[in-house]
């Protein structure tokens, strides 16, 4: 599901590979969260924070909650539970994300603490770099994964539409700089042990672990939580196979070059296997509907292009329609034709990956 934060507006995911969240190396049919990278955009930059905390722990920021967590000098000598590191766009702007807490509050919220280090030699300003449009130089963008449940969780906003997060930092970081910044989510069930975090900056930081802090944090009301359905991708890179999962929908994408030969809709000696394994999934589902759907690259035109990619959709039909042994289920296959690329037709490795069946059905 996309959102757009700024109006508060959500659009329901088409069954296409345009994820949020990515499983590389596994295999098309693993469920599994062992390598995951998030695909956002880099569009910004990082800083150090000008405001400073009463001797009582309350912040100076009228804008800012009480029980914010501490400053950066109070961190010598606590080390961070999980870190990652990139070398970001701009010139000499390496950053390093530490994450020093994950924690419960009593008052059902979840507070991160996270660092960020300017490793560089230069100076380096976040603006947007871990923030939502209209919330710069904070971590609001920042978001936590469950993938047990497969579901994003956003950052708060506070009823007066401003992130529920640490105050914006002014300025630039300095070479060597750190600085402190927490934001405040929705709590996931009470049996989520851990939880991948994502920025846009570095890598995600997986698996990291849910403690408990007995505390509470004050807030003068909250906007509704959002919490997504999250979309996840795993490809083979041997077979060039894929899955785009939703909350409730899976779509198996498999690639024309293993299922058959070039210019032909005769499934290859290798197709049965792999559609052995999708016809065990259909099996394991509750879907009453199957859709099929052949795709190719923008070679030649559609005058042949798309009677090969319906040809093709029925013969994977034809196929998994005799695999699949639960009773009560649909076939509906489609050709399109060059018409729905997911890669660059530019590159051979694009129109590779634009030449494809998909297999969609409910969970």
């Amino acid at each position: 599901m996309n959102t757009d934060r700024a109006s508060g507006s959500k659009n329901s995911r088409a069954p296409r590979p345009h994820t949020f969240f990515r499983e590389t190396g596994s295999a098309f049919l693993s469920r599994g969260t062992a390598t995951s990278l998030l695909l956002l955009t880099i569009t910004g930059c990082v800083v150090a924070p000008e405001s400073t905390e009463t001797s009582n722990g309350s912040s100076d920021n009228p804008d800012s909650p009480a029980a914010q967590p501490s400053e950066p000098g109070d961190r010598e000598d606590v080390q961070p539970i999980a870190s990652s590191t990139t070398t970001a766009t701009a010139p000499g702007s390496e950053l390093q994300i530490d994450v020093f807490a994950l924690e419960r509050l009593e008052n059902n919220l979840v507070r991160l603490e996270l660092g960020v280090t300017n490793n560089s030699s230069e100076s380096f300003s976040l603006v947007d770099g871990l923030s939502q449009e209209g919330d710069q130089n904070t971590a609001s963008h920042v978001s936590l994964i469950d993938s047990e449940n497969q579901k994003r969780y956003l950052s708060y906003d506070q009823s007066n539409g401003k992130c529920f997060c640490s105050p914006p930092v002014e300025g630039s970081l300095q070479a060597g700089e750190t600085v402190d910044m927490w934001v405040i989510y929705p709590e996931p069930p009470p049996e989520l042990e851990s939880m991948t975090i994502v920025t846009a900056l570095a890598p995600p930081l997986l698996d990291v672990p849910l403690g408990y802090a007995s505390e509470s944090i004050e807030n003068e009301g909250l906007a509704e939580p959002e919490i997504l359905d999250l979309t996840m991708i795993s490809d083979s890179l041997e077979d060039q196979t894929g899955r785009t999962e939703s909350g409730d929908e899976v779509s198996i994408i498999l690639s024309s070059d293993v299922l058959f030969e070039t210019n032909s809709a005769t499934l290859s000696p290798e197709a049965e296997e792999i559609l052995e394994q999708v016809a065990t999934e259909i099996d394991d589902a509750t879907s009453a509907t199957v859709n099929i759907d052949g795709h190719a690259d923008n070679t030649g035109n559609d005058s042949i292009n798309l009677p090969l990619s319906e040809e093709r959709a029925e013969a994977v039909e034809s196929t998994l329609s005799e695999l699949v042994t639960r009773n009560g289920i649909s076939y509906e296959s489609e050709g399109h034709g060059s018409s729905d690329p997911i890669a660059d037709n530019s590159s051979e490795e694009g129109r590779e990956r634009n030449r494809r069946v998909s297999v969609t059905f409910e969970k």
